[in-house]
This record gives C-alpha cells, structure tokens and sequence, in this order.
C-alpha cells in the first residue's frame, strides 16, 4: 500500500490508546474507543446531497387521506423478517415490525427500511430492454433499445425452445441471488423440467464449507441454529452476530436480551483478526490470525478432553468416533503448538476452553470468517465439534435443529427424454464429481468453466436478482464469463453490473411488488412462515420473477409447460397452492405470519442422518462418499475434524500483509446499494457512509507513513485498486480489511463511485489466498 495523498486535510483522526498486547478486554477497548466512535458517528457523517427519492403520497383531488397497513416480509437479506408496509393513497411511506412475528420479535434491522428506496429507486429498470451493441464488457455502452413484453419472451422462449429441441438441454445456465422462498422453489422446479445440471446461487459463496462441515458431524447439509436467548457462553469464530450472521434482526433483538435483560446476561467472546461491531460489544476480542480457527478449536477440545472437561454422558449415548477423535487433538493440537498457529496466548486458550465448559450452556458458532478460507469444511467440522463435545447439542441453550413449514407437496416435475439426457451431462461447476465431490454447488467454477470453454460455453444463461461481476471474488473473471456466454438474459428490478452484460433485460417487480412466501434461515429453531404481497401496484412495466418463470415454462411447451400446470398458474396461485394446507388464505394476507409449535428439545433420535444415528467426531459420511468416487485412500484422517495451514500466492517480502474482507450491516444484499439511507450509513463502526476503507492496524500504519484518511493503493500480484485508509488499532497488525458493497459502476448515482470492490483484487485458488502489498510505491 501505498500513501498517494500525504498532504490533503484528514477527514478523521485516530485516537485510540497504543497497546502492546493484541488481546485485550471489551472494558479495555472500550474505555479507550467507545466515546470518540459514538461522538464521531453523531457528528461527521460523510452525506451526499439531500435530493428527493422518493416521490410523496399523492393526495385525492377531493383531499380525503386513504391510510392502510399491508402485511408483507423484507428481502434486504435472507432473514426474510415479517414486516408491515404503511401505504398511504397508493404510496408505500413506512415499513415497521410485525408484532405478530417471534422470530424478531414485531423488530426489524436498518435493512428492512431500506425497502422503500428498493422500491422507489429511480435507477428501477421500467420496460424490458434488447441490446445492440454486440461488445461486451465493463465500460461498454450496450446501447439498449425498448422492446415489448410480447416480444421479449417470445425470443427468449424460442431460445429455450431451441435448445432442447438440438437436444442440449444442459446448455442452459440458470444462476440466482436472493430471492423469495417460493421464487427459489420456481427456479429449481423449472431447471429440474428444463433437464440442466446447472444451477447455481450466491448462497454457495458464503455457507458452502460451514454446510459440509456440519455434514460431516451430523448428516444435514445445512446451517445450524442457535437458542441464543438461553445460552450463558457464546464464542464466536468468525461470526459477526449484530453485523452480518443470520438471521440478523433476531440476533439484534436477543443480543439486547442476552446482555441486558437477564439477571445473569450472556458472556459473549469474539473472535476475530478485526474488531467488528460485534467484537466491541463482546466480552473480549481474541484477534487471531487469519485462517487459522481451526487450530484453535481443536486446542480447545484439547484442553476440554485432556481436563476431563466433556460432557460423558452425551459423548458415552449419542456420539461415536470419539478415541480416534481425542488421540487426534491430544497428540497433536497442545495449546501451545496452537498459539504459535494462531497467535493466541496458550494461557488464554486454556481458560477460555474452560470457561466454555464449564459453563453450559454455551454454544460454539461458526461464521463466515471462520469457514471461508481454504480447508474451511474441517474448520467448520472442528469448530461444530465443540458443541458435541460438551453436550450443547439440542438443549436449551444450545445448538438446534432448524425446522420448516410444511408446504403443501408439489407433484414431482416431468422428465422427458430431452431433459433427463441434459441433467446427466457434466455441470459447469463440477459440483458432486471427482473434482469437488463433497461440493453441492461450486459457484466461483461456473466462470472459469465459461472462460476455458471446459465442459462447454452455456448457449443461454439467466441471471435473476444476483450481481456475480461484484461479489464474486475475482471479478474480471466474471466479466470476461459473461462477455463469452451466446445470450444472457437479466432479471431484476434495478440495473446492476451483471445487467451490462445482458443480450435482454426483464424489469422484474421488487419484493414489495410480488405475491410469494417465505421462512427464514436457521435460527430459531421453531419455524417462522413470512407472506409477501404487493403493497402497491407495480411500478412501471414490471413482473413478478414467480410471473416470468410461469410464462417462460408455458413458452418452452411439452414436458416444461406441464410440471407448472396445476400449481397455481401464476406467482399469487403458487403461493396459494403452497401455503393452503398451513393457514387460511384471508388471514395469512391479513397477519402476514405464522409460527410454529413451540420447539422441542433432546431430540436425539430424529436429528442425526449419519450411519450411527449419532454425531460422528469420526465421519463416516465421509469415508463412504471418498470411496464412492474412488478416493478412499485408508487415510483416515480425511475423516476428522482437522487443520491445514493456509498457503498464500505472491511474495511475502513484497506482499506481507492479509486483506480479510466483511459484510458491514447497511451492505444490501440485492447485489445493488444504489440507496441513500444505507449509503449515509454504511460504515457505521467508523462513522462514516458513502465509501469503504482499507483498514490498518495502527503501527503497521506507522512503518508505511500512513495517515488516518490517507489515500492508499491496496495491491495483491493480481490487481490493485485504492481506498482511503482508516488507521484504528482494532485490527490484526498482520491484516488489512475492507468492507463488501462498494465499487459500483453501474447501479446509479447513489452507488456508482462510492468507495472501492475489494473483490477486484482476488484471484481463485484450491489451496491458496493472496497475500498483499505492504511496500512503498509511488502513485501510478
């Protein structure tokens, strides 16, 4: 990194306190940190000009006021919370809780009001669009010319026509971001009938390597659940609780439980290379080194097992592979070989895995910054094992097993002859064969497969509601992928970098404008069902996304058109159809909500699906789907929750410092932030909107002569990009970080401009991450 701005005015200061030690206490911290952060974000918020966004209620010409409430759910994130829309005279104006909803509790996060800019945003794409520039690519005019609806999904019909009938099915590319429930029900259902293997979703880019994780120990491909509101101990590795994990207005609202209204609240233990919002509202912050939680659980399960610390009981009745497990982490995870990984006193290792035992019910959480890293499963594996190994498993105040609403069966989708030779090809991401065998979806794969033309280059791709060319890492790879795809068809309400990309643009309706149902991720335990409902009228020339896909099938004939008839034949009959069998139609639109019987614990013969029927310390899971593909090699070690040491590209001379990056709270996750209200705050842990920092430790700062707000090149051997350097002591000397969200160049002028993409300076590796630049170079 380099200073290319030295002598410009700062637009903030650092002024926290030079402390030797990197682990230090929540009081410490705060003591030192917590007055200027509150007394900056009251006073020196960077703002744009305050302009109109959206428009105001229209008044009757005969000035009567018409007022209602309209039951509906957010999609500013995958919680999916219950909401009310105040609509007056035709004009969404308000979103609050709905206090019919457990889940939040009738509370909502900052996102959720962010649905009215989603919905008034005047970047929204207002008629379908055909291009007419045949180049492709970031900068390049598409020259879009208005096309009718009619004849839009004619062409893209006839395309999907085509295709089957040259009888190359799998040559259809479907990928999608966060949507609907019901809408992601419809999207799988058309690509199953259609005969494609490929299909894929941004999900794959966070929660993947937590999912095998925890497959490998219980037998559900899934995120886990947590009965926060019971838990006396919390560790968090990589998991930013009140920032970014989900379901984020639930862990809001018990965080105010956990820590304020109990008698006895809640210790709570960050871990993490950065001091996050989360990591100041700790307890303590342990900033270990980058990728290397996985040691650090397994030291505690040293200390645990070697003090006599487990829970025998649940071990003896509901686990196996124990000995081979304890060996394991006797011999060769001691906490002292764990703190020269990790950078974590074995001291503190040893009190914290003591704490944690002793103090059930406590629940180890996995998070993102955990589990993203290369070997994330076995983190993921070995963080979970804590869990078991204390016996926090389905109990009060511990991990739970996320249940779901009962929708009413759909009939299975019709194969024909076409599709069940498309869905046997070969996927573009290589999910479940001999490349990535434990994989279900392999998202960064799809571009590279594209760009190689390894199996095949797609003959249509379509991308509803995502933006891969900004939060997938390596976006040029992205970029170049799109360019070479035959036609490519986006779907969104909003413009969006991927859509620059589209041969045809669909203004699909906001979430706002949509009949559909939804439930949330793995939280609560107990299962929460959410409608969604126009609140008003579709603006422009809009559709539903459930709308386009019904019409789509019907244009693709045969045995597509057939598996959606009888279904609901539109988005609000599929939700119907779905949601019949759960509670009255009139009602559900009128409350919007409903929850679940209450949850019940200790369900230990129902939860696991491994061949035991217990937690496996050993996977036999794994065992079995190595020698499925031929890979069981008797090493069984492939089979335990482990640790590998994460190799990094370029020159660690040149290149020696870590770039982490994070989702920060007001980073929409619609792939667009063309929205005031998120932007004004966006950096709220710095006081700061409208842009991202690159994030240095103090006295890593000092040795490159970087000031607090210096303009700084942030390089890797890939690529480089600049930012403004934010110089705060709560991150790793080691590391740099910077927040996802920024660096758009095509959402509009709320969001074109702001700040940097930290994804335009990675690369995909199997094994390896890049390190980056700490010399000095001059601007260029």
């Amino acid at each position: 990194m380099t200073n290319c701005d030295n002598n410009r005015k700062q637009p903030f200061n650092s002024d926290e306190d030079q402390r030797d030690s990197l682990a230090i206490s929540r009081r410490t911290f705060l003591n030192a940190t917590a007055f200027a952060t509150t007394a900056v974000i009251a006073s020196h918020i960077i703002k744009k000009p305050q302009l109109a966004f959206t428009s105001p209620p229209n008044i009757a010409s005969d000035g009567v006021k018409t007022e209602k409430w309209i039951a509906s759910s957010c999609l500013n994130c995958s919680t999916r919370c219950a909401t009310r829309v105040r609509v007056v005279n035709g004009k969404a104006v308000r979103i609050a809780g709905n206090t019919l909803s457990k889940v939040s509790e009738g509370e909502n996060c900052p996102r959720s009001h962010i649905g009215l800019q989603v919905l008034y945003n005047p970047n929204r794409i207002k008629t379908p669009l055909k291009r007419t520039n045949a180049q492709k690519g970031a900068g390049i005019n598409p020259g879009w010319t208005e096309i009718s609806w009619d004849r839009a999904l004619k062409e893209i019909g006839g395309r999907l026509q085509k295709i089957r009938s040259d009888n190359e099915a799998h040559k259809l590319l479907l990928m999608y971001g966060l949507n609907t429930v019901s809408n992601e029900d419809l999207i799988k259902r058309f690509a199953t009938s259609y005969g494609t293997p490929n299909l894929v979703s941004t999900n794959s880019l966070e929660n993947e390597a937590e999912k095998f994780g925890g497959w490998m120990a219980d037998g559900n491909y899934t995120t886990s659940a947590y009965d926060l509101e019971h838990s006396n101990y919390i560790i968090l590795f990589g998991a930013s609780l009140i920032e970014s994990q989900k379901p984020v207005a639930r862990n809001l609202r018990l965080w105010g439980k956990i820590r304020r209204e109990r008698p006895n609240r809640a210790k709570v233990i960050a871990i993490d290379p950065r001091y996050s919002i989360t990591a100041a509202k700790s307890d303590q912050w342990l900033p270990i080194n980058p990728g290397t939680d996985g040691a650090l659980a397994l030291a505690i399960a040293n200390v645990i097992v070697s003090e006599n610390l487990f829970d025998k009981d649940f071990v003896q009745k509901w686990t196996s592979g124990f000995d081979e497990f304890k060996n394991k982490v006797l011999t060769s995870f001691t906490p002292e070989k764990a703190a020269d990984i990790t950078g974590i006193p074995a001291d503190t290792i040893r009190s914290l895995s003591r704490e944690f035992a002793l103090s059930k019910p406590a629940i180890a959480i996995r998070g993102r910054g955990a589990t993203c890293w290369p070997y994330g499963s076995y983190t993921s594996y070995a963080i979970y094992c804590l869990n078991a190994l204390t016996g926090n498993i389905d109990i009060p105040g511990g991990v739970l097993f996320q249940e779901y609403p009962e929708y009413r069966n759909l009939p299975d989708a019709i194969l024909d002859s076409i599709g069940d030779t498309g869905i046997k090809q070969p996927a573009l991401d290589f999910h479940g064969n001999d490349k990535y065998i434990t994989a279900h979806s392999v998202t960064n794969q799809i571009a590279d497969s594209i760009i190689s033309e390894n199996p095949y280059i797609p003959e249509l791709a379509i991308g509803i509601n995502t933006n891969f060319t900004m939060i997938a890492p390596a976006t040029q790879r992205w970029n170049d992928a799109l360019s070479k795809i035959r036609y490519y068809v986006h779907i969104a309400p909003a413009f969006t970098e991927m859509s620059a990309f589209a041969d045809m643009i669909l203004p699909a309706c906001s979430f706002l404008e949509e009949w559909g149902y939804d439930h949330c991720p793995p939280g609560s335990g107990y299962y929460e069902l959410k409608i969604k409902q126009p609140v008003v009228k579709p603006l422009f020339s809009s559709m539903s996304v459930g709308d386009i896909i019904f019409t789509l099938a019907k244009h693709c004939g045969n045995s597509v058109s057939a598996s959606f008839n009888g279904i609901g034949d539109s988005a609000e009959g599929f939700t119907r159809f779905r949601t019949s069998t759960l509670l009255g139609w009139d009602r559900f639109i009128t409350d919007g909500v409903m929850t679940g019987p209450i949850y019940k614990y200790h369900k230990y013969d129902e939860i696991f699906n491994t061949t035991s029927k217990k937690f496996e310390f050993y996977s036999n899971n794994m065992e079995m789907l190595l020698k499925k593909h031929g890979q069981w090699t008797g090493d069984r070690s492939t089979c335990l929750p482990g640790f590998k040491s994460v190799q990094f590209l370029g020159d660690a001379t040149a290149y020696p410092l870590i770039l982490v990056n994070y989702h920060p709270l007001l980073d929409i996750e619609d792939g667009n932030q063309n929205y005031p209200w998120a932007q004004e705050i966006y950096m709220v842990m710095h006081g700061y909107g409208w842009t991202n920092f690159i994030e240095i430790n103090e006295k890593t700062a000092g040795q490159l002569k970087i000031k607090d707000g210096d303009l700084v090149w942030v390089e890797s051997s890939f690529n480089r990009i600049q930012a403004r350097a934010r110089v705060f002591q709560g991150i790793h000397p080691q590391v740099v970080a910077m927040a996802h969200g920024q660096g758009h160049y095509y959402c509009g002028k709320w969001a074109d401009g702001m700040g940097s993409n930290p994804n335009d300076t990675t690369q995909i590796h199997m094994r390896t991450v890049y390190f980056f630049s700490l010399n000095t170079f001059g601007c260029r």
